[in-house]
């Protein structure tokens, strides 16, 4: 029993030690900069379900970006304040609360997935 005992405080022991790093996937520093008005679509991964305009004003800080988001013919309306973290050329879309993904940026286009009410892949154009 006290093998088991001990076994079981080593694995809550790596597990607590598993965690000190953050939720979710690591970060690297940003090789990019999405400071800028972007503006494009978002295509629902079903296309019956929707489709409409997104708009993003971001100011990028570091790894850490925050702004604005304006979204059109969404089932429900998730536009308003938005902040993230940019990993290497990945923007993780963190806030709103409601509204999570991942995009690519690549010069001046974004691509990737977000996910709210429904899922929608997203197309983005940095506006000069």
């Amino acid at each position: 029993m006290k093998m088991l005992s001990g076994i079981l405080i080593g694995l809550a022991m790596l597990g607590v030690g598993g965690c000190a790093g953050g939720v979710g996937p690591g970060t690297v520093a940003p090789t990019v900069d999405i400071t800028g008005k972007w503006a494009g679509s978002w295509v629902a991964t079903n296309p019956a379900l929707g489709s409409g305009a997104i708009e993003m004003t971001l100011k990028q800080t570091g790894p850490q970006y925050a702004g604005t988001l304006l979204v059109t013919g969404a089932p429900t309306d998730p536009s308003g304040p938005t902040a993230g973290i940019v990993s290497g050329n990945e923007v993780r879309v963190q806030r709103p609360a409601n509204v999570t993904g991942s995009l690519t940026a690549q010069g001046d286009t974004m691509k990737g997935t977000i996910q709210g009410v429904l899922a929608a892949n997203v197309t983005l154009t940095r506006q000069k």
